[in-house]
């Protein structure tokens, strides 16, 4: 059985400016998103599901309609701000979806067995779905989980400050620790953090993870206790590394970090899109891709 991609594309691109995961940037106005599907479904990969919102839902609907040969294999769940586990007047003042762990457990319905999960606004490169799909197919175990982990500093952006969950790999090369780590930059051939702190080691998540289905059990238990300890319920979020840094130190999984050498790119910022643009129509010229891309 071929895993399922998970693409979350409920977000709503603050510092973008607009929805990034329909934002055009192909030859043919393609979006990254579709990019990543037929990557995903020409190298081992069965199904999409993609998370999506009430204000993306029409968008969404009309760029999947386009992708003649992949929307018989597209599925939606829909990630909200309602949570039964809040107090009514907490919930009012939510504005900002509840993060990336939560988005995937508004998906639990849709989704049997193995499967991977990545951002609609992220490309991460052909290698890296064939390298995840070989790995969820040979490992189905309950605790066999893995990540794509690229080097540092081939997932910076020139036009401002990213965060990265910055991964750290025990001698068999699975993952022991991860960090979600804020305000990276490059300067002077060194990469900083937040207060100058320079980053010597590990590789960055990009949020390409190889999860089994048992994880919404545990994505379930760990957000009622989220919700009990995090300072502001109005905007903090409930992230996906720190569920799997949680089930790493209670013994219940191990992490295959992945290493990918690729030059990643996405749209953090409004100024990334040309940057990303350019990329995607070099790959094309190269006849990495079809163009259009659909037929």
């Amino acid at each position: 059985m071929k895993p399922t991609l998970l693409i979350l594309a409920a977000g709503r691109g603050s510092r973008f400016g607009g929805a990034k995961q329909v934002a055009p940037m192909g030859p043919h106005g393609e979006t990254i998103m579709e990019y990543s599907i037929h990557d995903a479904l020409n190298n081992g990969f069965g199904n999409i599901v993609l998370v999506i919102n009430k204000e993306v839902e029409q968008d969404t609907f009309d760029l999947v309609n386009k992708m003649t040969t992949a929307k018989d294999k597209i599925s939606y769940s829909y990630q909200d701000l309602y949570t039964e586990f809040i107090h009514p007047d907490i919930q009012s003042k939510r504005l900002k979806p509840w993060g990336t762990a939560h988005a995937i457990m508004s998906a639990c319905d849709e989704i049997k067995g193995s499967f991977a999960m990545i951002n609609a606004d992220d490309y991460y490169g052909k290698d890296a779905f064939i390298t995840m799909a070989n790995y969820l197919q040979k490992n189905s175990s309950p605790n066999n989980y893995s990540m794509v982990g690229y080097d540092l500093e081939n997932t910076l952006s020139a036009n401002g400050t990213v965060s990265r969950g910055i991964s750290i790999s025990d001698e068999n090369g699975f993952l022991s620790s991860i960090k979600e780590t804020h305000g990276i930059h490059a300067k002077d051939s060194k990469i900083l953090a937040e207060n100058n702190i320079e980053i010597t080691e590990g590789l960055a998540s990009m949020n390409f993870w190889g999860f089994q289905n048992n994880l919404f059990d545990e994505l379930k238990s760990q957000f009622k206790g989220f919700l009990e300890t995090t300072p502001d319920l109005t905007k903090d979020e409930y992230q996906i590394p720190t569920v799997i840094d949680q089930m790493i130190k209670k013994g219940m999984i191990q992490v295959a970090v992945l290493h990918s050498g690729a030059k990643w790119f996405g749209v953090t910022y409004k100024e990334d899109a040309q940057y990303a643009a350019e990329a995607i129509q070099k790959y094309v010229a190269g006849g990495k891709y079809p163009s259009p891309l659909w037929k």
